[in-house]
């Protein structure tokens, strides 16, 4: 072997043990309350999202002209944010991420989008799922008064095998994470409930109990917002002289407005 070939072999060997050296990611937070993100670097061009203040996105791109950065949005768009509203710094990843680490980000990044709920006035969900082991269709209209709190209404039906219960009241809703693209959520909810037995139940009667609801759920929001709502409630029908209690699971799309 030539001196030159063995150079050229030690030096691979040296590559390809060495360890892997640390690899800088950039990113922005803003600083601001919020911070505009146009299709182009200058406020003149067309405004594409609103972040928030807190928010983290990577940067692509450092603009040739003034100070702005191109940032990837989480529905896997990009835009440009204007560097006197974000803070700027780097992320240094010792070595290659692992496996499970890459394919999760890869998931996320190709699946889940930003939720709609920091720019939405009126949820609208239908639910299908179970209630005390039977069959429940529900529909959940909202109004968001906030990010954090919605006032909810609620109506539906639990068709059974001897009677039918019609469900109906108000509530609220606390979400935990708004604007995140996994966001849980607490509810608390007060209403009634109309029992009425079929036509050949001639051992129930007809009667309207109260109901209490409680418990929470998560907003799955994927790309092109399209919102999965997944529910786990406690139900409470109960009037001066009964009581009883009934779980809830429910899965549905949301709307926002």
């Amino acid at each position: 072997m030539t001196p030159r070939a063995q150079v050229l072999v030690m030096a691979i060997a040296l590559a390809l043990v060495a360890p892997a050296t640390a690899a800088a990611e950039a990113y922005v937070r803003v600083v601001a309350q919020t911070a505009p993100v146009h299709s182009g670097p200058g406020g003149s061009y067309r405004e594409i999202y609103l972040a928030e203040r807190g928010d983290i996105y990577e940067v692509l791109e450092r603009g040739t002209r003034d100070f702005w950065y191109r940032i990837a949005l989480e529905d896997g768009t990009t835009g440009w944010v204007l560097g006197e509203l974000v803070f700027p710094f780097e992320v240094v990843e010792e070595g290659k991420p692992g496996f499970f680490t890459r394919v999760g980000r890869a998931i996320a990044a190709a699946v889940l989008g930003p939720s709609p709920v920091p720019y939405a006035d009126v949820e609208i969900s239908f639910s299908a799922g179970v209630l005390d082991g039977e069959g429940t269709f529900l529909l959940r209209p909202s109004w968001i008064v906030d990010p954090y709190l919605a006032i909810d209404g609620f109506a539906g039906i639990s068709p059974r095998g001897d009677k039918d219960l019609f469900l109906g009241g108000l509530g609220l809703s606390l979400r935990l994470a708004p604007g995140a693209a996994i966001g849980p959520y607490a509810s608390l909810g007060v209403g009634a409930s109309y029992v009425r037995p079929k036509v050949d139940n001639f051992v129930d009667e007809e009667e309207t109990l109260m109901a209490l609801t409680a418990g929470g759920g998560v907003e799955i929001t994927l790309r092109k917002q399209i919102t999965i709502r997944l529910d786990a409630r406690n139900w409470t029908l109960f009037d001066e002289n009964k009581a009883s209690n009934g779980q809830e699971y429910s899965g549905g799309l949301a709307i926002f407005f």
